[in-house]
């Protein structure tokens, strides 16, 4: 662990991916996070890429590693929650529903 106040800094998505896969594994990742790239025949760079591109999976990947082997970490509270609020500030602002096309006059 480093001595940052930060429990993620400097620990890229790759090794999060590989110390979850040994620790939990990939059933049980899937299980816990409810991610079809864990439970649809997981591989470690397909989960990369999509985790690279979709922000709400690598936040709930980050929280389950977070939980897994930061949990004494004193400032690790302080990130979970930083992570959660940014994924409601980030849903808030978007919608969901696309706007209704409108024929140009």
């Amino acid at each position: 662990m480093n001595n940052s106040n930060e429990p993620l800094h400097g620990i890229k998505l790759e090794q999060i991916l590989t110390e979850l896969e040994k620790e939990v594994g990939w059933d049980k990742m899937g299980e816990l996070l409810n991610i079809r790239c864990f439970t649809n025949k997981p591989r470690l760079k397909s989960s990369l890429k999509f985790l690279r591109t979709t922000p709400w999976a690598r936040s709930r990947v980050e929280i389950l590693y977070l939980k897994t082997f930061c949990s004494k970490h004193k400032a690790t509270g302080k990130v979970i929650r930083g992570i959660l609020s940014q994924k409601t500030a980030v849903s808030g602002t978007t919608s969901t529903k696309p706007a209704p096309f409108v024929w140009p006059t």
